[in-house]
């Protein structure tokens, strides 16, 4: 791969788009030698990625390497290559934190200090002994926040942040009604591992609607 001219342009669910998108390939090239599948599954790859990302002709054509990958190892390369290209999650201090969950008297923080914002879609993280699970979006370059409790008890099922099948549990919110004193109360299934979901996710918007249709 040439040496970076282009500024960062991948989102990190567009990155585990391209991650997904290699599996296919590859695991297309593990089961079959019939090249007018692996063609198809070419062209799938390529709608799936022009659906979502909307590229430059450089960037086209950076992209378009991972079309040439063959196995795993290849896929970790190239992705190790992409890594400059992506743009990370907006660096959060605990000041920030707690400006966003202003009514937490005992906000416990997460370890900012090992987070790779380079890594997560959104920032998430649990408060064993109280049992809530605070998240925070990025929209419009501006931080939303969310809290809520979570149950141990998981099961099999869809996350309503990734909307991938996986090991959740009912995450429970509140928010202000449009009658004083009162409040709505959201269940939604997620997944149990904040990490685990963060690479699951690549269509953001999808994470935002579920934001979107618990604070409106």
């Amino acid at each position: 791969m040439e040496k970076q001219t282009i500024q960062p342009f991948l989102t990190v669910a567009n990155y585990n788009l391209l991650d997904q998108q290699m599996n296919k390939i590859i695991h297309t090239l593990a089961t079959t030698k019939d090249k007018n599948v692996i063609q198809a599954v070419h062209g799938i790859v390529e709608s799936e990625i022009t659906a979502k990302l909307a590229l430059s002709t450089s960037e086209a054509q950076l992209i378009e390497q991972l079309f040439n990958v063959t196995d795993r190892a290849q896929v970790e390369a190239y992705l190790e290559q992409l890594k400059p290209y992506v743009i990370p999650f907006k660096a959060v201090t605990a000041s920030t934190l707690k400006s966003l969950f202003k009514k937490e008297k005992k906000l416990k923080l997460p370890n900012l200090e090992e987070m790779n914002f380079q890594e997560i879609c959104y920032l998430a993280w649990d408060d064993p002994g109280t049992h809530r699970k605070y998240v925070v979006l990025e929209q419009d370059e501006k931080l939303k926040a969310i809290k809520g409790t979570y149950s141990n008890n998981t099961t099999k099922g869809i996350c309503a942040l990734c909307n991938r099948h996986s090991d959740v549990g009912l995450y429970t919110t509140s928010v202000k009604g449009q009658v004083v004193g009162t409040f709505t109360s959201y269940s939604n299934y997620i997944c149990a591992d904040s990490q685990t979901c963060n690479r699951h996710v690549t269509d953001i918007e999808k994470t935002i609607a579920f934001f979107e249709r618990i604070t409106r």
